[in-house]
């Protein structure tokens, strides 16, 4: 061998050994793109969160607002869990465009959703819940909503599982009708519901960012479905003064600054 070739291949060996080689030009490993999948909140639309989209793109990130089972325009035309196909197909559309890891957010229902989702789906990078709501325990409380439920348990009873009927929901405090079939509607807010939020939390496997508002009354049990989560050195409760509403807008900087987190 010529000896500037074994000159050259011992430097580089000493190098190597003493762990200061540098990657060749173009070798440094690329950072992941993620791609946030966006879930609005019942009776609402992708609209609901246009402008907190704009923001994530515009720091860099991709980002996609699927019209979910819950909207104003389908609410209720499938049961909880099978609203994931649109969660699905929105993580298909994200990794088409680039994306190699996937976020899901979700505010109001689709926080709880987005929730429920991670609870069942390993690998995601992490599960945004802005002001998480509809806990089906809570939803009970009003009697209304009870004796809808009671009254969608003597369909099932009958045999009239999958017939329509339409039955009392709440929606930011305010009792909504909702004309769906007995058993989807319990999938949102019978006993057995998977929608039970402190229960999801607990089977996380990614890390949880919740953000709520001051004044949203829905988010009185919002401590305990953050403290059901797995330990997570990134998990972060973040507390922001706005209603229910008004909470995805006062959560920008939060949500860009976890996600930055991620990125790193």
């Amino acid at each position: 061998m010529p000896i500037l070739r074994k000159l050259g291949l011992a430097f580089g060996l000493c190098w190597l050994a003493f762990g200061l080689c540098r990657p060749a030009p173009g070798a440094a490993a690329q950072a992941e793109t993620l791609g946030v999948v966006m879930l609005h909140g019942k009776h609402g639309r992708p609209e609901q969160l246009a402008g907190l989209a704009a923001q994530i793109e515009a720091a860099g990130f991709l980002a996609e607002r699927p019209d979910m089972c819950w909207s104003a325009t389908r609410i209720y035309d499938r049961g909880y869990l099978d609203c994931f196909a649109d969660i699905d197909a929105a993580t298909a559309r994200l990794k088409s465009r680039g994306a190699t890891a996937i976020v899901v957010l979700g505010m109001s229902l689709g926080g709880n959703g987005a929730l429920g989702y991670g609870a069942r789906h390993a690998g995601l990078k992490g599960v945004i819940a802005l002001a998480p709501a509809s806990e089906p325990e809570f939803l009970r409380r009003r009697p209304d909503v009870e004796q809808s439920v009671q009254q969608a348990h003597a369909l099932v009873a009958a045999g009239k599982a999958d017939g329509t009927a339409t039955f009392t929901d709440l929606n930011n405090g305010r009792e909504i009708a909702v004309t769906t079939t007995p058993a989807i509607f319990l999938s949102f807010v019978g006993e057995d519901s998977p929608a039970a939020m402190p229960r999801n939390a607990a089977h996380l496997t990614a890390p949880l960012l919740m953000v709520s508002g001051t004044r949203d009354r829905s988010q009185r049990g919002a401590d305990a479905i953050f403290a059901a989560a797995p330990p997570d050195r990134r998990n972060r409760h973040v507390i922001v003064d706005a209603d229910h509403l008004g909470t995805p807008a006062a959560s920008t900087a939060a949500v860009l600054a976890w996600l930055r987190g991620l990125a790193d």
